[in-house]
């Protein structure tokens, strides 16, 4: 009896769900017809290849697939087709019976140049090229092919200098894209230049310069096309086993840029996939203009004045900063600072000189550095023309968070042919870190100077150099950052620069202001030369005279050192003395001054000599000059 009772429930209930569902279907209304999804197209009074699409039904939802990538919804609905073919279009409309398709073929009988994105006319040259436009490498430019990461828009790891790769087969090749047909043609006049990689797939092929030379037959009746990556760029696509330039294993190339007059692309590494190719075409026939000439630095660097335009490379950054340790070694203000980079161990920095670096005489570089580590520095000589084989030099870094300086030897460079440099510190090793470089000079290899040296063997006259650093003050021997801080002061003090100081055999030591002085305010004169009559009396003995002298040999580390003897007796500059400097005339009777030689350079045909005074007593404070011989 109770299954009885369910099963008379389950009917009921089932009558009750069946009659709601007919219920609500009668409420969708009739399943929409074919007439619903009709549709009429007509081309526009401005170009057939422009079509208005029209349906007329009151579906209340219609859309459109036109064949050609493009979708749309509404009633009326307005495409382009620039290239000729035949598009299927479809329309679903939707109502509130349902929904339904209908679809119709339309044929564009001529590809219309004007709708075309102008893309299509900067590689083809558009209608006006019917023969089409023919792109060869830019084989002039610097950088018109190279290497970087696949996810970069430039050749950050390596770049050719110009007509790096002449004789490879590389810079004779064309390549030729017509807008009619999308044809392609390679024209390679026998050979290409093809990656190491793809050697093996070019039977024939030989190493050159690198990569390999490969013999190759021109490939006419070729396909090219555009499509569009993720990112909006276009993928330049070409078939039938073509390629552009050199060949890594692909026919596809992301433009980075493009113009009239150049084409940038960028094509994958198939042996490598971290890596990317970059390639700089321009038409044939085209010549590149030349580019600005790049911003200068000359040596020597010290980072105090206007900001020397260093470049960073492998993602390392330069500026110039407050010096993070003022002490020992370098106190000066500002130093460089150089945060390496982490794209490889040879992330470094690197400036145009604004003249070529001269070894006939100066062979050494130095530079100082505060490391955070220790290990190998590169010094790296290059030419911005890419006209010369680079040169390296390495030295020691062995203290951290210390100033040192390293030096560099470059007695087997040639002359007058570098004219950029570049650094890199912590060689062996891709850990990044922060460094600091400063007072970036030329220097000669010293040589020892004896006595002989200085008096010439029987009498020999020094002057002041008339150069940058001959005459200054500065917190370390040798440096003038206190004052001029690098500026060449000989012309505006000739009266100083004509001096003569004169070492003779017999210890005899002479000063001849050849009639002129530079007066200045402690000797009772205002600044600026002056006839040496001009001189008060308690001050003449700064004057023109002969007085004494004696030389110290180096020994060891211990520099050599020159003492002058006499009441008035100097070398350079009157005032200045060791432990101090005179505020007023008259000099102290028969005192001493006793200087430092720093550096001694003979070379056949001039001597230098640079010498320093310490007038604070406590090594905070230098007077230093640097001589010539006559």
């Amino acid at each position: 009896m109770k299954k009885l009772i369910y099963s008379i429930l389950t009917m009921v209930l089932l009558m009750v769900v069946m009659t709601a569902c007919k219920e609500d279907i009668a409420e969708l209304g009739a399943p929409p017809k074919q007439e619903d999804a009709a549709f009429a197209f007509t081309p526009s009074t401005t170009s057939n290849n422009i079509l208005e699409f029209t349906s007329p039904s009151s579906a209340f939802l219609k859309k459109w697939d036109f064949g050609n990538g493009q979708t749309g919804e509404g009633n009326t609905v307005t495409v382009s087709y620039p290239f000729a073919g035949t598009y299927e279009v479809s329309l679903t409309v939707y109502t509130s019976g349902g929904s339904i398709a209908t679809s119709q073929t339309v044929v564009i009988d001529e590809t219309d140049i004007n709708l075309l994105d102008p893309v299509y006319e900067l590689i083809t040259g558009g209608v006006d090229y019917p023969n089409g436009k023919t792109w060869i490498i830019a084989a002039g430019t610097a950088g018109h092919m190279g290497i970087g990461p696949i996810e970069g828009d430039g050749p950050s790891w390596w770049a050719a200098p110009a007509n790096d790769k002449s004789g490879t087969g590389l810079y004779d090749d064309k390549h030729i894209f017509k807008l009619s047909g999308f044809e392609f043609i390679q024209e390679t006049n026998g050979d290409v230049y093809v990656n190491g990689a793809q050697a093996p797939n070019f039977p024939g092929s030989y190493e050159n310069k690198g990569d390999y030379t490969a013999p190759f037959t021109d490939l006419t009746n070729q396909k090219w096309s555009l499509a569009k990556n993720p990112a909006g760029r276009y993928i330049l696509n070409i078939s039938g086993g073509a390629f552009i330039g050199y060949y890594t294993g692909f026919s596809s190339y992301e433009i980075i840029s493009i113009s009239e007059t150049e084409m940038f692309i960028k094509s994958a590494d198939a042996a490598v996939a971290a890596n990317a190719w970059f390639m700089r075409l321009i038409p044939e026939g085209f010549e590149p203009p030349p580019p600005p000439p790049p911003a200068t630095s000359t040596l020597p660097l010290n980072f105090e004045g206007e900001k020397p335009p260093f470049t960073g490379f492998g993602e390392s950054s330069y500026d110039v900063v407050d010096n993070p340790s003022a002490t020992g070694l370098n106190t000066s203000p500002k130093v460089a600072q150089y945060v390496k980079g982490t794209e490889a161990n040879w992330a470094g920095i690197s400036t145009v000189l604004a003249t070529k670096l001269d070894f006939s005489s100066n062979t050494l570089i130095k530079y100082k550095v505060y490391s955070p580590v220790t290990g190998r520095a590169l010094f790296k000589l290059e030419t911005v023309d890419g006209s010369a084989a680079p040169v390296e030099v390495f030295a020691d870094v062995t203290k951290v968070n210390e100033w040192e300086e390293l030096t560099f030897d470059f007695s087997t460079a040639p002359t007058n042919t570098f004219d950029k440099i570049a650094l890199f510190l912590d060689f062996d090793n891709n850990n990044g870190g922060t460094f600091y470089v400063d007072d970036i000079t030329q220097a000669a290899v010293p040589a020892v100077l004896t006595l002989a040296d200085l008096t010439g063997g029987s009498s020999k006259t020094w002057k002041l150099k008339p150069a940058a650093g001959s005459f200054g003050v500065g917190p370390t021997p040798g440096s003038d950052a206190y004052w001029p801080n690098g500026s060449d002061i000989s012309g505006n003090r000739p009266c100083l620069f004509n001096d003569e100081f004169i070492f003779k055999t017999g210890n005899e030591y002479q000063y001849d202001t050849k009639g002129d002085i530079w007066g200045e305010g402690y000797m009772g004169l205002s600044d600026g030369c002056t006839d040496e009559s001009n001189l008060p009396t308690d001050a003449q003995p700064w004057g023109s005279g002969t007085h004494s002298f004696s030389f110290t040999p180096a020994v060891d580390e211990t520099p050599a050192t020159i003492t002058v003897t006499g009441t008035g007796a100097f070398i350079a500059l009157p005032k200045a003395y060791n432990g101090g400097e005179y505020a007023a005339a008259p000099p102290d009777t028969n005192a001493s001054v006793t200087y430092k030689v720093l550096n001694y350079v003979r070379t056949a045909t001039t001597e230098t000599l640079t010498i320093s005074l310490d007038i604070t007593g406590d090594g905070s404070q230098f007077w230093n000059f640097t001589l010539i011989s006559e």
